[in-house]
């Protein structure tokens, strides 16, 4: 089981790790104050272009997890590499990409034609809803962490090393999302309501946000490194 805590000091221990996330914080403040401010054009702009950078460095982190390289976050001054890892993952993940959005079609289908009362209760819908989500999720990092992990694209087309890693990442990410409701609750929202107050309950405060915009791109890389602490621990089951 994946501790959330050694996520966490994973990636703020990581060399230039505060100089990178701060970098990270920029355009996600940037785009926070568009959207606040009401300018589409502008926090669309940003989320195309820095979308493509926060997946590139998404899928590099984890490369660097499962080969627990001595520097987690990748390096800014020479990007090409989290690039490459991003096409490379893109490859990789067509079939499983196609696997999910056909079952996703056919529970669909089926739910639709056969049980439609299922979706007419709103929290039996989403508790289905989340543990379909989980399955799906769980099954697509299963395939794509083959890749990450040995570089060999064709790793993530194997169903037996995907099979066998999926029922680690089920547990994992389960266990995981606990954890982290109860870290964004204490790292992120507690002192953002704390900085709030003290600026006179203004929740557009430029620290407030700040704060959770900082939180959010840790938080985000600690799910990298935590895919990649799943992979390498699907090995010994």
């Amino acid at each position: 089981m994946i501790n959330i805590i050694d996520t966490f000091r994973n990636v703020v221990g990581d060399k230039y790790a505060m100089i990178k996330i701060i970098i990270l914080t920029v355009p996600t403040l940037i785009a926070t104050y568009a959207a606040l401010g009401g300018n589409q054009a502008v926090y669309t702009t940003l989320n195309l272009i820095f979308g493509i950078v926060f997946a590139a460095v998404f899928f590099e982190t984890i490369r660097r997890s499962c080969n627990s390289e001595p520097m987690l976050l990748p390096s800014f001054l020479l990007p090409v590499r989290m690039f490459v890892t991003l096409g490379l993952t893109i490859l990789a993940a067509i079939p499983i990409t196609a696997v999910c959005i056909g079952l996703s079609i056919g529970v669909l289908y089926l739910i639709t034609n056969y049980s439609p009362d299922l979706l007419k209760d709103v929290l039996l819908a989403k508790i289905l809803y989340f543990m379909y989500s989980l399955l799906i999720s769980s099954l697509f990092f299963a395939s794509v962490t083959q890749f990450l992990d040995t570089g060999k694209i064709w790793d993530a087309y194997n169903p037996v090393k995907v099979l066998t890693a999926w029922k680690t990442f089920i547990v994992n990410i389960l266990f995981f999302i606990v954890q982290n409701i109860i870290f964004i609750l204490i790292v992120m929202f507690i002192p953002a309501y704390v900085i709030a107050v003290l600026a006179g309950m203004q929740w557009t405060n430029f620290f407030v946000i700040f704060w959770v915009s900082m939180c959010g791109v840790v938080n985000y890389l600690m799910w990298a490194d935590f895919l990649g602490q799943t992979k390498k621990e699907s090995e010994v089951y």
